[in-house]
């Protein structure tokens, strides 16, 4: 008879009084006398059951147990034992500390089924069953257990790349654990893909059954295989995108050396030719087929990859159509709420032109802004909501090939004006950073779905947050609020670093920035002070540096609050220490520059500077060969400015503008606050940037032109005078090769007047974070307003933005003057490298 245990607590009668002294004598006597006959029962191989008496009672019958299933009916029923049947090897202990149901309880089929789960979960049976049997006063509840033989022990053979504890490290299966044939099949198969994982996808793996079944043992014999590396991948029969835009659109890459594994994987390439297929009918070639075929080398440790393409004809939009849609009813054009030539105006995707889904969701937003100008719907992509503006798009196949109609259906909903504006997920940042950039959304006013839009986007533009989700919620008819959930970041800095480039010099970093500063949030204990609860969480900007180098060296303390009383008003103050080693000198500045600016919108602003600083030219290198504006400058004097500088900006942010345009005026009138010198310099910049091309992971090729010039009116000393060559002017000269000389030692001493221009094409090479650039540069610099010489040059280089860099990527330029004057400083590189950890 297989060994059964019984786990009951006797429970004294009610109707017993007896002394304290008297109860214990006799429940120590009571659990002696249970304990012996326990163990004797278990040496005997038969269960032993403990009644309310606390004598051995007899088995109930087994035939009177119902399935937990169907046993809703004796729910709250006192437990009176609890039995375990069925276990050989495993401890009736070990299963009767899983369980949580316990004798005297209230019986309750869902603390039974957990107890199942938890018994099962040991992985040593092959079946686990808990019913119940009803007896006179109450229930027994009984586990039967069906075992298993267990694993013995688990090995590896044949295996030489990867250690044998790799491999059963990662196994979801022990030594001591039933043998469950699926589970081992699951193992087999994680083997299998660790050697994928390894660039060994034809490796094999077998169970040693013999093995097995005769002594528990699992052994995983393995047949690994070579190491595949795919070498090469074409796209065979493609003619309307180039190789580089179609390696876009798949995961699927070539080895090269420790960059990339070139690693193999069936599924991932199906994945691919799916990809290219989704890619071709994005484009319009809805008649695409695509392919694959494998070419391997003679030992298949190498692998071409053909990707067969059948493009097929594009398709052309023929006819592009409108229609009210109202339930069932489907109106025509006319009917709509918005004339169709004002939803015309700014699509792109017009008859005549290839079909392009990217173009076609570009356009569906336009049309959601056609309707936002004119009425408060709401527009929530993806909805069904019959309340709300809904745009949906079908294309149609004409009877002509490659002609398809392209349907917009759109079912106007109702109007609704904004009501209250929730924020969740700001815990530390406070609501108005949320709130000021929906100033056009406010309560009361009529919905603008797509100003709704923009603040999205504006709003995650903000360092404090990362992720965005604005939902229209409420049921108060024509009125929806908004709730804004939002994912907070990480906000505070603290980088030591070094870098190097061709007009500083090498240099180090120490730098703390809390870029959602709150001057106002002091710590309330000294742990505070450590973490992000103090000093955060108004959106200001704090920023302490310390930047030493071998040419330069620069300390300064920065505050900013882009928002003034909660106004569109800026504020922001810096002092700085700044020292310069010239050409021939050292240029040293302490200072002090406070800012007030005024947004009039999200893109023109405003901004008045008060600029104080000591000016110290000192360290002169033969005074006697020196420029006699240098050697007049000498000593220390003092500058200060006022100066008044528009800005216009409607680029796209990032570290890499792709769209967009910047103009910039400034005017600066120097002693206006008194000082040793008095004179105005002008300053006006121009930057435009354009998308030239685009793939669908938003990998952009942009055109950009930049322009500045600047004048000098009144007497200026040199050193405030402009200069030019290096990074950011004219490449192809050293920085400030470029400049009116003056002395012996021909030292530059700048000019009155400037003007440069930059054409620059910005390309992606691999990913967005390793970009190319080709550009021609080309200006001057003058004693006054003038064009004697002209500079230009042209060239190439590299951007390279890495994680560890933050914010300072490498660039490295090389660029050829083609006209120069005799006095200039070439330099054929330039370079930039910032090193943070």
């Amino acid at each position: 008879m297989p060994n059964e245990a019984v786990f009951s607590r006797p429970t004294p009668p009610k109707a017993a009084q007896v002394s304290a002294f008297a109860s214990s004598r006799l429940t120590c006597a009571i659990q002696g006398v249970a304990r012996g006959l326990f163990i004797a029962a278990v040496l005997a191989g038969s269960p032993v059951v403990f009644g309310q008496t606390g004598k051995p009672a007899t088995l109930p019958a087994r035939s009177s147990e119902v399935d937990l299933g169907i046993s809703s009916e004796l729910k709250g029923r006192r437990v009176e034992a609890i039995f375990i049947r069925g276990n050989t090897q495993v401890s009736s202990n070990v299963i009767g500390n899983l369980i949580r149901t316990r004798v005297g309880d209230a019986f309750d089929p869902a603390t039974v089924s957990e107890d199942y789960q938890r018994v099962f979960g040991l992985r040593k049976f092959a079946n686990v069953e808990a019913k119940v049997e009803p007896t006179a006063l109450g229930v027994n509840v009984v586990f039967v257990v069906t075992e298993q033989r267990q694993i013995t022990a688990i090995r590896t053979r044949g295996n030489v790349r990867l250690e044998e504890s790799k491999l059963i490290g990662t196994l979801d299966i022990k030594r001591g654990e039933a043998i469950d044939s699926f589970r081992i099949s699951l193992a087999r198969t994680s083997i299998e893909s660790a050697y994928k994982d390894d660039n060994y996808p034809l490796a094999h793996v077998t169970v040693d059954e013999d093995l097995l079944a005769r002594e528990g043992v699992v052994q995983f014999n393995i047949v690994e295989g070579p190491q595949v590396r795919i070498r090469n991948i074409q796209f065979v029969g493609a003619k309307s995108f180039t190789d580089g835009k179609l390696s876009d659109q798949i995961k699927t890459n070539t080895y090269l050396f420790v960059f990339r594994p070139g690693k193999y994987s069936p599924e991932q390439i199906e994945e691919d030719v799916a990809a290219l297929r989704r890619f071709y009918e994005s484009k319009g070639f809805f008649d695409a087929k695509v392919g694959r075929k494998l070419v391997w080398s003679p030992d298949l440790s190498e692998l071409q990859i053909d990707f067969l393409i059948d493009e097929g004809p594009r398709y052309v939009i023929d006819k592009v159509t409108f229609q009210r849609v109202q339930g069932d009813v489907i109106a025509p054009a006319s009917e709509l709420g918005v004339k169709e030539s004002e939803i015309r105006e700014k699509l792109k995707l017009v008859e005549g032109e290839a079909y392009d889904n990217e173009a076609l969701q570009r356009d569906v937003r336009e049309v959601v802004r056609a309707y936002s100008k004119k009425y408060g719907y709401i527009y929530l992509p993806g909805s069904s909501d019959p309340d709300y503006l809904r745009v949906d798009n079908k294309t149609v196949f004409r009877r002509e090939p490659g002609k398809v109609e392209l349907v917009y259906q759109i079912h106007e909903g109702k109007e609704f004006s904004v009501g209250n504006i929730y924020v969740k997920g700001n815990y530390k940042s406070q609501d108005k950073l949320v709130l000021r950039q929906f100033r056009d959304l406010t309560p009361g006013e009529r919905f603008n779905s797509a100003e709704l839009q923009d603040a999205s986007e504006r709003l995650r533009r903000e360092p404090a947050f990362g992720n965005v989700s604005v939902t229209p919620i409420g049921e108060q008819p024509g009125v929806r609020d908004l709730l804004v959930e939002v994912t907070e970041q990480r906000t505070a800095s603290f980088n030591v670093g070094a870098g190097v480039n061709s007009n500083g010099g090498i240099g180090g970093n120490l730098t703390y920035e809390q870029r959602n500063f709150d001057i106002g949030n002091w710590p309330a204990s000294f742990g505070d002070v450590f973490s992000e609860r103090a000093f955060t969480g108004a959106g200001q900007n704090f920023r302490a540096s310390f930047e030493p180098g071998t040419r330069q060296t620069s300390a300064y303390l920065r505050f900013s609050e882009p928002y003034l009383f909660d106004q569109p008003f800026s504020f922001s103050n810096e002092l700085y220490l700044r020292t310069r080693i010239r050409e021939g000198y050292d240029d040293r500045r302490v200072g002090d520059t406070v800012s007030f600016g005024h947004r009039f919108n999200y893109e023109t602003s405003a901004v008045v500077s008060f600029r104080g600083e000591q000016v110290n030219i000192k360290n002169i290198e033969d005074p006697k060969l020196r420029a006699p504006e240098i050697v007049d400058g000498a000593g220390k004097s003092i500058l200060t400015s006022v100066a008044l500088t528009l800005r216009h900006d409607t680029t796209d942010p990032g570290l890499f503008p792709t769209r967009g345009t910047i103009t910039t005026g400034r005017v600066e009138a120097y002693g206006a606050l008194g000082g040793d010198y008095d004179f105005y310099k002008y300053t006006l910049g121009f930057e435009a940037y354009q998308t030239v091309s685009e793939d669908l992971l938003d990998r952009k090729s942009v055109l950009g032109f930049r322009g500045n010039a600047g004048y000098i009116a009144g007497a200026s000393p040199f050193f405030e005078r402009f200069y030019g060559g290096g990074l950011g002017s004219i490449r192809g000269f050293k920085f400030r090769g470029v400049s009116p000389r003056s002395g012996l030692e021909e030292d530059p001493i700048g000019g009155d007047f400037f003007a440069t221009g930059t054409v620059e094409l910005s390309f992606p090479i691999v990913a967005d974070q390793f970009r190319g650039v080709v550009f021609s540069d080309f200006g001057t610099v003058e004693q006054d307003f003038e064009l004697s010489t002209f500079r230009a040059s042209v060239g190439a280089g590299v951007r390279i933005v890495l994680p560890f860099l933050g914010s300072a990527p490498l660039a490295l330029d090389f660029a050829y003057p083609l006209s120069k004057d005799n006095q200039d400083d070439v330099q054929y590189i330039s370079f930039s490298f910032g090193f943070i950890q």
